[in-house]
């Protein structure tokens, strides 16, 4: 590349951006334009379903109802993708609908980059974790995991500062940076921001450049018993750049 091209996408190791518009059916076990691999979680899917709301897409993923624990998990290629000591990303936009039937209670997603198509806690990974609508960041690896649940000031985007508002639409960015010194240097700082506002934190993260982990939208439900608790993603982008 020449001096003075500006920066192409090819130089960040990984870029992927999803909207959901696609011409593509949701039957066929491929979801949006990047083609995301449905995986069931225990033994009721959520029904899946491409949606438009104030001029954009989004994907509506409504809970199976078979029982407790049930849902779906979307990825791409396994073990696809590293963090390191050069930063990168991850974008969301999401809404917990405020519709008949849906509710916080017992409504669960994961968003980021995990190594797990159940709603077990990952081994590796840079995730999102809505618990009924109670947010946290979470970097977990091999080294040690780490935990920061969501505080902010500001209680008319967040209830408590921590908690999803039914029927909000919410933008959240995860950015990783800085150099934690191993010997497969990974970041050291993990932050999370909703709306723009600083939401968490995680200093001295412990994750390397050698775990590997994939792109997921995870949701399911845990409310003692079946449910159809739908979550609305609107999109989802990635740059992860290679380790310097």
């Amino acid at each position: 590349m020449s001096n003075n091209a500006p920066p192409s996408i090819f130089d960040c190791g990984y870029y992927l951006f999803e909207d959901f518009l696609t011409n593509d059916s949701v039957a066929d076990a491929a979801v949006g334009k990047n083609r995301w691999e449905i995986d069931a979680i225990s033994s009721g899917a959520d029904t899946l379903s491409y949606e438009t709301a104030g001029g954009e897409t989004l994907l509506r993923m409504t809970g199976g109802g078979a029982g407790d624990g049930d849902g779906t998990a979307l990825s791409l290629k396994d073990d696809s993708v590293t963090v390191s000591n050069a930063g990168g990303y991850f974008r969301t936009r999401v809404r917990i609908p405020n519709i008949a039937g849906n509710a916080l209670a017992g409504n669960n997603f994961r968003i980021g980059l995990t190594d797990v198509v159940t709603s077990s806690e990952p081994a590796v990974g840079i995730w999102i974790d809505c618990d009924a609508g109670v947010l946290s960041l979470d970097c977990a690896s091999a080294n040690g995991d780490l935990t920061e649940p969501v505080s902010i000031g500001d209680t008319s985007v967040l209830t408590s500062g921590t908690t999803m508002i039914l029927g909000t639409t919410y933008n959240m960015e995860v950015v990783w940076h800085g150099n934690n010194g191993n010997a497969d240097p990974g970041p050291d700082t993990v932050e999370l921001f909703v709306n723009g506002i600083p939401a968490a934190k995680i200093e001295n993260a412990l994750i390397d450049s050698a775990e590997t982990m994939d792109p997921k939208i995870t949701h399911w439900g845990d409310t003692g018993g079946a449910s159809t608790l739908e979550l609305d993603v609107f999109g989802y982008e990635l740059k992860s750049h290679l380790a310097r």
